[in-house]
């Protein structure tokens, strides 16, 4: 009996361990998925420069021509999906041309948000290299019909 209680204890103490652990999952790139070293650069040094980005805070932009959903359900199984506030009843945002933007946040670490988080990624499709104002109307510049993982990490 002492040693069932044993094993019992062992296994029960595994398996909060485990829970623990559960909601900080580590990144990993969605197969197939490329680093794109020069957008990946050009965000980098932008970020830099901004003074709304979080100092320690470096993101990498990989690209996959897999489809928006393989993307972030692969995604859903690693990290916890987070839900931007004030967007769920805005519905889809539209480029020019009608085409739907999609897009999803996945936080790796367990925080609570995007703002405390430490390694989260967000998961769009289509690619937006760019956005200039024109008055107060935007312009999307090299749009491409690929999926974009943009990972954020830091210390």
């Amino acid at each position: 009996m002492i040693l069932v209680k044993r094993i019992f204890t062992a296994w029960a103490g595994l398996l909060l361990a485990w829970a623990a652990a559960a909601p900080a999952a580590d990144f990993k790139p969605y197969p197939g998925a490329k680093v794109d070293e020069a957008v990946t650069r050009e965000v980098r040094q932008a970020a830099a420069q901004s003074p709304l980005h979080p100092p320690g805070m470096a993101p990498t932009i990989y690209l996959t021509d897999a489809p928006f959903e393989k993307v972030a359900a692969f995604y859903r199984g690693l990290g916890r999906e987070y839900k931007i506030p004030g967007q769920a009843g805005r519905g889809p945002q539209k480029l020019p041309g009608g085409k739907e933007l999609q897009e999803a946040y996945f936080i790796f670490d367990g925080a609570k948000d995007l703002v405390t988080s430490r390694n989260w990624a967000k998961v769009q499709r289509p690619f937006v290299g760019g956005v200039k104002m024109m008055g107060s109307t935007p312009q999307y510049q090299d749009i491409r019909e690929v999926t974009v993982i943009i990972l954020s990490t830091g210390k």
